[in-house]
């Protein structure tokens, strides 16, 4: 009763922000002549880590694909997304203000809503503009026939479509160690005690170090097979990161790792340009593996990196 509660008040209080947000925009103007969808990351929201992010744009540009509607995107929190990226094969930037215009604009609030079929409900829509707010990966429910291999590969090509790297992301990339080399990545979130997340986890200094002494261990064991490679370990856990690299041999990236959706965390773009060159460092390996254990987030940024590199993924666990 209470959780039904909590989530009537949620979906009132969204509603409420739209209004306020959207109610400084009204136009009784055509918005579009051709059914356009515009997924938004504006601020209004939490809407999510980079991935989460990715993966709500890729889901509703192939929606748009499959009903024939023009897709453009709206990233301008908390950077512009044109920083990192242009457009590769289909133009997705807004040439002038989005607007809401109560008779032909509808608004879909799909944050974390997985029973969603956001084919169904673009195709339904008698709005000429659907601003989107969407953080997942719909290729399962569209597509459910599809293997593995080819909802990675959809993913894939829908990625390289809609993005080349701006001079500015190139260049960082660039400065990269270009050695072969494989990755081990953790996200500890809230765990470790290095700032607060959306876990409110919190564990012992004590489990910290066994934790550590098995993570290690398992790198250790993986790592052996492949005595040629060069080893990293990225994390969004400092203390880890630290550990790493006063206690073993294994190397990490310079820079402090911060998530993007963290309120008041005075991220920089210094500190968002080294989420996505870490995404593509990832991406770069040779094999990628996401270490997992108890308590530990099922993160999906070094998963999809690998997809996007098309590069073996291993959970371990």
């Amino acid at each position: 009763m209470l959780k039904s509660l909590k989530k009537i008040a949620s979906k009132l209080h969204k509603r409420v922000r739209l209004i306020f947000f959207y109610g400084r925009r009204i136009t009784f103007s055509r918005t579009n002549d051709t059914k356009t969808i515009i997924i938004c990351f504006d601020g209004v929201f939490s809407h999510g880590g980079l991935v989460d992010r990715i993966k709500g744009m890729i889901s509703f540009y192939e929606v748009a694909k499959q009903l024939n509607c023009d897709f453009k995107i709206r990233f301008d929190h908390p950077f512009d997304l044109d920083v990192y990226f242009e457009p590769n094969d289909h133009n997705w930037k807004i040439e002038k203000e989005v607007q809401y215009n109560p008779f032909d604009t509808e608004i879909l609030y799909l944050m974390d809503n997985f029973d969603s079929n956001p084919l169904a409900l673009i195709q339904q829509s008698k709005a000429k503009t659907i601003l989107v707010y969407c953080n997942i990966d719909y290729s399962k429910t569209m597509f459910p026939e599809y293997t593995v291999e080819q909802h990675a590969n959809q993913w894939r090509n829908n990625f390289n479509e809609l993005f080349k790297k701006s001079t500015f992301l190139s260049q960082e990339i660039s400065k990269l160690p270009q050695e072969e080399h494989l990755v081990f990545h953790t996200r500890f979130t809230s765990l470790m005690g290095d700032f607060k997340d959306s876990s409110v986890k919190l564990i012992s200094e004590q489990e910290k170090q066994q934790l550590i002494t098995i993570l290690v261990e398992k790198i250790h064991q993986k790592a052996l097979l492949y005595p040629n490679r060069s080893v990293y370990v990225l994390s969004d856990s400092v203390i880890f990161l630290d550990y790493i690299r006063k206690n073993t041999t294994y190397k990490v990236l310079e820079g402090t790792p911060k998530h993007v959706d963290i309120k008041n965390n005075d991220a920089s773009l210094e500190s968002h340009t080294k989420t996505l060159t870490d995404f593509f460092f990832i991406a770069s390996s040779d094999s990628v593996y996401l270490l997992k254990e108890n308590k530990m987030y099922m993160s999906g940024f070094s998963k999809y990196a690998a997809i996007l590199g098309n590069k073996p993924f291993e959970v371990i666990q």
